[in-house]
Formats: C-alpha cells, sequence, structure tokens
C-alpha cells in the first residue's frame, strides 16, 4: 500500500465498518440523555438510598417537633410566669375582686337624745353572710371594741331618781353591781360624744358636786375607756385624767396643745372642738359651734378610720338625701347616713349585684361609733359574739 492509499484510508476515520461510527455515536448520547431505567443498582446501594431517605424523615420529623415544641414553650413563657410570681398575680386579682365584695363587719353606736339633758343609746351589727351584707342583731348600750374585746357602756340613772344619768363601762360578762355611795349629793349628767378604738370623748354637766355645792357647770372630758370602766371610787377620774388633744395624738404641734377639746362629727369626718367656755351650761348643739382645731384626727390613735373611700357625687346618687357617710378600711362597704336612716351599702359592686341594709333612726338619734372589722377571723368572730349576746334578753 502506497502513501496515497494510506491518505484516503485515515481520512475516513477509524472503525470504519463496525467500529467507533456516526451510529454508535448516537446510540452513546441518547444512551447518555436517557439512561434505561430498567438498570438495576446492586442490594447494597438500595439499602443505603432507604436508610438515608428514613433518616432524613427522622431529622425533619424531628426539626419540626423541637420548633412545635420550642415555640409552644415560648408562647408558655409568655402566658406564665414562675410560681410565686402567679401566686402573687392570682392573690392581687382575687384580692381586688374579694375586696369588691362585701367582708366587712361594723358596730355602729347610735345616741337618742330626749328633752331632758338625758340620752338612751344602741348598738347595730351589719356583717356579710354569703356575700351579702345582714344585719345581725342590736342590743342597749354602746358596745366599743377595745383590742381583741368588747366593753359595754350604759347610762345609768341615779338611784334617787333625781333625775342623773351617768356613764359607766365594763367588760363584756364582768358588770358588776354600780356603788351609790356618792349619789345623795353628786348631781350629774354624762352624755357620750364619741367612742372609737380606746378613747371617749364626754360632755359632763354638773349641778352639785361630790361635797354637795350647787356649780351648774359643763364640761368636755376625753379619756381612755379603762379610765371610765374604772372610776367607781372616784366620781371625778375622768376630769382628773383628761387626755389633752397633744397627748392623745402624741404630737408637740403648738396646734394641737389644747387641753379642754371635744370630738363630733363634721364634713364627713370626726374633727376636734376646741372649748372655747369655760363656765355655765352647754349642750350638744354649742359644742359643735366651737371652732374646729386645725389638726387631723383621720387614721390616728384617736380615730382609726381611713379618708372616705367613696365620692360624694356617688353617695347621693345612692341616697339623695344623704347628709354623712362611712367607709371600712378596705372600701368595700360604705355607710350613708340621711336624718331618718342609715344604709350600708356594697358599693364596689355592680349596682345589680349590690346587697344593701338599711336602718332607721329615731328622732334625735345620731351616731357616736362605727368600728370597722375587715379580717376574716375578727368578722367571724364579731359575728358570733353579737349573735349570742344579742339574744341574751338581759342585754
Amino acid at each position: 500500500m502506497d502513501d496515497k492509499d494510506l491518505f484516503e484510508q485515515l481520512s475516513s476515520g477509524p472503525f470504519s465498518r463496525s467500529g467507533f461510527d456516526e451510529n454508535l455515536r448516537r446510540k452513546i448520547n441518547d444512551n447518555l440523555d436517557n439512561p434505561r431505567r430498567g438498570a438495576k443498582r446492586p442490594s447494597f446501594l438500595r439499602l443505603s438510598v432507604i436508610s438515608a431517605s428514613f433518616l432524613f424523615i427522622a431529622i425533619v420529623i424531628g426539626a419540626l417537633w423541637s420548633w412545635r415544641s420550642f415555640d409552644g414553650a415560648e408562647k408558655s413563657q409568655e402566658l406564665a410566669v414562675p410560681t410565686g410570681q402567679a401566686s402573687a398575680s392570682s392573690a392581687v386579682e382575687d384580692e381586688d375582686e374579694t375586696n369588691k365584695t362585701p367582708h366587712s363587719a361594723v358596730v355602729i353606736g347610735l345616741r337618742k337624745d330626749e328633752d331632758n339633758r338625758r340620752s338612751s343609746y344602741r348598738t347595730v351589727v351589719v356583717a356579710p353572710e354569703n356575700d351579702r351584707l345582714i344585719e345581725i342583731g342590736s342590743g342597749n348600750g354602746i358596745w366599743m371594741p377595745y383590742g381583741t374585746k368588747f366593753y359595754q357602756i350604759e347610762a345609768t340613772d341615779d338611784s334617787l331618781g333625781k333625775g342623773d344619768q351617768r356613764l359607766v363601762a365594763y367588760l363584756e360578762g364582768k358588770r358588776s353591781k354600780q356603788k351609790d355611795t356618792d349619789a345623795a349629793q353628786l348631781r350629774r349628767t354624762e352624755k357620750l360624744l364619741y367612742a372609737g378604738d380606746k378613747y371617749v370623748s364626754i360632755l359632763q354637766t354638773t349641778n352639785i358636786d361630790v361635797k354637795g355645792a350647787k356649780v351648774e357647770q359643763s364640761e368636755v372630758v376625753v379619756n381612755q375607756l379603762p379610765t371610765l370602766a374604772n372610776r367607781a371610787a372616784n366620781p371625778d377620774a375622768l376630769t382628773a385624767g383628761n387626755v389633752s388633744l397633744g397627748e392623745a395624738l402624741e404630737t408637740q404641734d403648738p396646734v394641737a396643745q389644747v387641753e379642754r377639746w371635744a370630738v363630733v362629727r363634721e364634713n364627713n369626718a370626726w374633727v376636734a372642738k376646741q372649748a372655747v367656755k369655760t363656765s355655765g351650761v352647754y349642750d350638744v348643739a354649742q359644742i359643735r359651734q366651737w371652732p374646729s382645731v386645725d389638726v387631723s384626727l383621720t387614721n390616728t390613735k384617736v380615730v382609726k378610720d381611713k379618708p372616705l373611700t367613696i365620692d360624694w357625687a356617688e353617695v347621693e346618687r345612692i341616697e339623695p338625701d344623704a347628709v354623712d357617710a362611712y367607709t371600712s378600711k378596705d372600701g368595700d362597704v360604705a355607710l350613708i347616713v340621711s336624718d331618718d336612716q342609715l344604709k350600708l351599702v356594697a358599693h364596689r359592686l355592680p349596682e345589680a349585684e349590690r346587697s344593701s341594709v338599711t336602718i332607721d333612726l329615731a328622732p334625735n338619734e345620731s351616731i357616736v361609733m362605727v368600728q370597722w372589722a375587715i379580717q376574716e377571723n375578727y368578722v367571724n368572730t364579731w359575728k358570733q359574739w353579737f349573735t349570742e349576746w344579742f339574744s341574751d334578753s338581759s342585754h
């Protein structure tokens, strides 16, 4: 074969017969573009693929579960607080709700004035029962709480029938017979102006003193309750032990250095009135005209009450004829006073849910004491005691 023939064969491409020709290249390309679906993979490869698939699914499910758990925990964290804080928050909400529900008990002391300077006294007790206010009962005299006990203050007539009337006080259940050793000479009428916590404010009018001398003298005294209870041996113990305003308030404020003063009700508060008349006879109406001392008795050792917690507009809406009002220390009960009645109402509740108690007042009858109990144990004790005491005919 010469060079010319060899060149011609090479120019036609290799594998001219059944070798690598155009048809073979086309088949190879077709197979590359469309691999045969029937081709079988080795068994170990199929198992690897299946395992990988299950692993992938497990990872996805785990991720989703973790995400949902985290999301739920995050939301729970937003809605919840630590146990202590939750209890505190719940307690605040419960307390606020409880405060709106009537839970305070009140002991109300009333004085009824007669035409002859004499007075009669009674006490009314109102307390909650099943979230509603009810009247527990009423009894003669002033039942004054003193610490955890009660004293009963009564007006007693002299044994000779001269029209005198003096106040006596004794611990409940420890009443003793009053001595009349000075009744033959002393002629005195006493009127309770105020009773609260441990102090009593009294108007004394003496016609004849213990020595038999005619004096016709009125004076106001403020003293602690035990002094009134223990003065049997000394009829002048209240006057001798009179407590000044500054001493009662435990203050050195010059304004409060008043020796003779009285506690009366004015502008929805108990106020101190300074005695301006030191001789002669005077009455309660004149005392009310005395100048008020520029000190506050509210929330002190003389008057434990807090300022009124109800707007006067709301008071008048509840009782258009209201002239005075009191509220419990927790603000859950309002005592609204008009000329002829007392109304106690759970004013913080919605109007449709409010309970109220109405107490009729006699002519010339006024309040001399309002004492509250807000703690459940005291409220329950008061209810139990007064139910028993008022059911006893001797009271």
